[in-house]
C-alpha cells in the first residue's frame, strides 16, 4: 500500500492502519435479557436467555438483539441462535439452510428472470453428485428464489418449534418467489436464496459443514443456474455462496453482493477513468443516515474533468465492523492500483453542503483543511 498521509481533520491516506469511524446510533435495548445476556461473556447464560426467548416466542425481542451494537454483540447473538435452531434438530429434527445466490445480470432492454428454479431436482443431483450433501439425509432444495427481505421477515420462534416437529410447516410457507428485476443499461448485481432443509444426526456434520467447500461444486451449480435462468436478451451470471444458517443467511448474502458488486464498479469505473484523464482520486467516508444507520462511501473523481464523478455506498449491516470494511475497500483499491486515497475519519452527514452524497477530491477543503500534499 503506498505512504500514508493526513488528511481532513486528521483523516489519513492509504495506510493499513486507516479505518473510517463508525457513523451508526445504538438502538434501545428496551431493557430485554437477551442484551444483557449479550454483553457477558458467559455464552451459556445467552443460551439459556435465547432459548427462553424462543420458547416464550418473543420474536420482537431476538429480532432487537441481532441489531445490537456494537457488531461483536449481534453477531454473538446471531452465533447462539443458529446454535439454539440447531440443538432442536436431534434425531429426528430438521435442519434448515439457505444457499445465496449473487446474481450479475445486464440487459439492453428492462427484463426479468422469474423467480422460480424449473429444475430444481438436477441442482439437487449435482449437490448429491459432488458430495456436498455429505450423510444429510431426506435432502430438499425449495424451488423459490428468495429475497433477503424474507429471510428477515422468518419467525425465529417458529423456525425454532419446526427444527423440532417437522410437521410445522408455517414458516416455510412464507418462501414466496422472488423475480429478478434488470433495469436497461450497466450491469447489476443481485441477491436470491435457495432454501432448503435435510435431517442429520446430531453427532455427525450438517450440509453446511458438507458443503463449505463450494469449491467442489460451485461451478457446475453456476453453469445449471445459468442455464435454467436464461432469458432472450439477458446476460446472467447467478453465483452460489457456501449455504448459510436460515436466519444468519441474509447477512452473509449482502456480504458477498456488496463485494460482488464493489468489484464490479470498480472494474467498470477505472476504465472509464483511465481511458479519459489516468488514475482517479479516491475518498473513503463515513455518514450518518437520518435514520440513524450509517454507510460507507467509495467516491472516485479527478482535477481534470469535473463530470467524471462517481460513487459506491455500503450500506451497514448490524454484524459490520467497520475496521474491516474500511480494509475491504483499501485491499481492493491498491489491488486495482489506485494511487491517491483518502480515509475520512470524521462522521459527515448523508448529505453534504450543495446535496451531494458523495465526496470528490475537490470538496475536501471545503469541508475542513486540504489534507497535506506529499
Amino acid at each position: 500500500m503506498g505512504q500514508g498521509r493526513q488528511g481532513l481533520g486528521g483523516e489519513s491516506r492509504l495506510n493499513a492502519f486507516a479505518v473510517l469511524s463508525d457513523p451508526r446510533e445504538s438502538p434501545a435495548d428496551a431493557g430485554h435479557s437477551l442484551f444483557a445476556a449479550a454483553d457477558r461473556a458467559d455464552d451459556a447464560a445467552l443460551q439459556v436467555a435465547l432459548n427462553a426467548a424462543l420458547a416464550a416466542g418473543e420474536d420482537a425481542g431476538i429480532r432487537a438483539a441481532l441489531h445490537a451494537q456494537p457488531p461483536a454483540r449481534a453477531r454473538r447473538v446471531a452465533r447462539a441462535l443458529a446454535a439454539a435452531l440447531d440443538s432442536q434438530g436431534e434425531g429426528i429434527g430438521l435442519r434448515f439452510f439457505a444457499i445465496p445466490l449473487v446474481i450479475v445480470a445486464g440487459a439492453r432492454s428492462r427484463s426479468a428472470v422469474p423467480g422460480v428454479l424449473p429444475e430444481v431436482h438436477v441442482l439437487r443431483g449435482l449437490l448429491e453428485q459432488h458430495g456436498a450433501v455429505g450423510v444429510t439425509r431426506n435432502f430438499g432444495l425449495g424451488n423459490a428464489l428468495v429475497s433477503a427481505e424474507v429471510l428477515d421477515a422468518l419467525s425465529p420462534s417458529a423456525l425454532w418449534r419446526a427444527a423440532a416437529d417437522p410437521s410445522q410447516r408455517a414458516p416455510l410457507d412464507t418462501l414466496m418467489p422472488e423475480p429478478v428485476e434488470i433495469a436497461p443499461g450497466r450491469e447489476q448485481v443481485h441477491l436470491r436464496f435457495i432454501t432448503g432443509a435435510g435431517i442429520t444426526p446430531q453427532h455427525l456434520p450438517t450440509f453446511l459443514e458438507s458443503a463449505s467447500n463450494i469449491g467442489t461444486w460451485g461451478m457446475a451449480m453456476t453453469k445449471e443456474l445459468a442455464r435454467q435462468l436464461a432469458q432472450p436478451g439477458v446476460e446472467i451470471l447467478p453465483m452460489p455462496r457456501p449455504p448459510q444458517p436460515l436466519l444468519l443467511a441474509a447477512h452473509a448474502g449482502r456480504r458477498a453482493q456488496l463485494e460482488a458488486a464493489l468489484s464490479l464498479f470498480l472494474g467498470n469505473t477505472l476504465r472509464r477513468f483511465r481511458m479519459a484523464v489516468g488514475d482517479p482520486e479516491a475518498v473513503l467516508s463515513a455518514h450518518k443516515l437520518d435514520s440513524g444507520a450509517g454507510e460507507l462511501r467509495l467516491s472516485l473523481s479527478t482535477p481534470f474533468d469535473d463530470s467524471l464523478f462517481e460513487g459506491f455506498a455500503w450500506p451497514l449491516q448490524p454484524q459490520d465492523e467497520v475496521a474491516e470494511v474500511t480494509q475491504l475497500f483499501q485491499n481492493t483499491l491498491a489491488e486495482c492500483r489506485v494511487p491517491a486515497v483518502t480515509v475520512l475519519q470524521k462522521v459527515l452527514p448523508d448529505r453534504l453542503p450543495g446535496g451531494s452524497v458523495f465526496v470528490a477530491g475537490r470538496m475536501l477543503e471545503a469541508l475542513g483543511r486540504e489534507p497535506a500534499r506529499h
